[in-house]
């Protein structure tokens, strides 16, 4: 299963209920709603997918399988933005 690294360069900034997360260098950005920041600021802090979803799913009480989708989907967007890097593990 492939993982995925955030890379240590990007800027986020909070603007209201919204975070903005910039690539200085590339100038890329992408804007998440609460949800999708929480799920950034796990994976920076806690390294894993798995790890993260544990979080989650104790602090929204939903399915673990439903967050992972979510998360995995909302990092694959990131991916192709070139703010994300999929990774072996």
């Amino acid at each position: 299963m492939s993982g995925y690294k955030i890379g240590e360069q990007l800027l986020l900034q909070r603007v209201a209920d919204e975070t903005v997360i910039l690539d200085p260098v590339s100038g890329n950005y992408f804007t998440l709603d609460a949800i999708g920041t929480r799920m950034v600021e796990l994976l920076r802090e806690l390294k894993t997918v798995d790890a993260a979803v544990v979080v989650l799913a104790q602090e929204y009480a939903a399915l673990p399988s439903n967050i992972e989708a979510d998360m995995r989907a909302l990092l694959d967007q990131m991916v192709q933005s070139g703010l994300v890097a999929k990774t072996a593990s």
